[in-house]
């Protein structure tokens, strides 16, 4: 009675192990292991056929670490990945067998999942391979319920063949990628009218990458676009044009620079910022608070200050000097928009201590009083960006 007890509770022990645990190996038969070699002036590729389950992949692309993994048939349900080199089935040595972790990605269709390594652990596996080593993953699988581990071996076999192809491939290969086009915002100092040198530079690389790409193209937006009016955008068609001018120079095609973006591929944005038309914001007769489009621009000169500029402003309150309102008044009304403007900085992360104000009432006027085109010209709110720190932030 024992003796059945125990073997029913050994039974039901293995049910509960094999609900847990399914084990399969994928591994391409020895003589049908073959390696495929793709290379060009961007990236470089060696893969290899896993039968029933997807492909083994060694890449590198411009600007990008070595990478190595699987991409899976659509469908798989892996929960966790880690990749060891082992020895090839003829080899007798044992190796450390230290397993590193995997990443697991999907793929753009939703679809697909990849696992891989990178950098060093990438450069490893390559190493492996060239010495006749299997770099083998163990996946684990969701599977009716429990989980299941499958080993996927990575064949050396025939490996040698495209290994000095590969390895010339990932020399020639530019150390900057699309990757390192990414946000790019440029500044320029007010009325700049030539290219700073840290953007010449970054031309030079966008001009090379896509030419050796062959398409593509470079959208340079302005920032400031619909907010810092006329003045903004001529001094953004000035900096566009010696843009252009440069990429041109640099052996990009017309239509591959533009300020409207095609469905073209690869798309390099180029963004733009000076404090033309930022500076200045004109206040109503009657309004008590900043309008959307002024905290917008005030926002823009805020981020160019942090981002740029962070010495210091002085920030001039002026007033219309109206008949019907006395000087005190207006210096009154001056002083109010000032210190407006300067809490909205304040709030976007300028130090209060770097600001100063100036008042003026109507003292310096920007254009006649006798009309009210002239007097809205002179309600107004003036930064000014210095290049020196503030002795002191007192009002004067």
């Amino acid at each position: 009675m024992g003796d059945r007890g125990g073997m029913r509770t050994f039974l039901l022990a293995l049910m509960v192990m094999s609900a847990v645990v399914k084990a399969e190996i994928y591994q391409p038969p020895l003589l049908e292991s073959h390696w495929h070699f793709q290379g060009g002036k961007l990236s470089c590729r060696l893969s290899q056929e896993i039968p029933h389950l997807g492909r083994a992949v060694m890449a590198q692309s411009a600007g990008e670490p070595l990478e190595f993994g699987l991409l899976l048939s659509p469908g798989s349900r892996v929960v966790a990945a880690t990749v060891t080199i082992t020895p090839a089935p003829w080899q007798h040595m044992v190796l450390s067998g230290k397993p590193f972790p995997a990443v697991m990605t999907h793929e753009r269709n939703g679809q697909s999942m990849s696992l891989s390594v990178h950098g060093d652990t990438a450069e490893q596996m390559l190493a492996a391979l060239f010495a006749g080593h299997y770099p083998s993953f163990t996946l684990r699988n969701g599977w009716q319920g429990g989980l299941s581990e499958s080993r996927v071996g990575v064949s050396s076999v025939r490996f040698w063949e495209h290994y000095d192809a590969f390895q010339r491939c990932r020399q020639q290969l530019p150390a900057f990628g699309l990757k390192d086009f990414q946000d790019l915002a440029f500044y320029f100092k007010e009325h700049q009218n030539r290219l700073p040198r840290e953007l010449s530079e970054i031309l030079e690389k966008i001009a090379r990458y896509l030419r050796l790409s062959g398409k593509g193209q470079v959208v340079v937006r302005n920032l400031a676009s619909q907010v810092s009016g006329k003045e903004g955008e001529t001094w953004f068609g000035k900096r566009y044009a010696l843009i252009r001018k440069s990429l041109l120079g640099l052996g990009l095609g017309k239509g591959q620079i533009t300020l409207r973006p095609r469905r073209t591929r690869p798309t390099i944005e180029l963004s733009l910022l000076g404090p033309e038309g930022l500076r200045i914001i004109h206040y109503g007769r009657r309004q008590t608070a900043l309008r959307p489009s002024q905290k917008r621009r005030l926002a823009l000169l805020a981020r160019y200050i942090r981002e740029f500029h962070p010495a210091a402003l002085v920030i001039h309150g002026h007033s219309d000097g109206a008949r019907w309102r006395s000087e005190k008044a207006s210096r009154a009304l001056s002083q109010r928009w000032a210190e407006k403007v300067r809490d909205f900085l304040v709030r976007q992360g300028i130090p209060r201590e770097h600001m100063k104000i100036r008042v003026w009432g109507s003292k310096r006027r920007a254009a006649s009083n006798m009309s009210r085109k002239g007097q809205a010209i002179n309600r107004r709110v003036v930064i000014e960006l210095l290049d020196r720190p503030l002795l002191t932030a007192a009002r004067d």
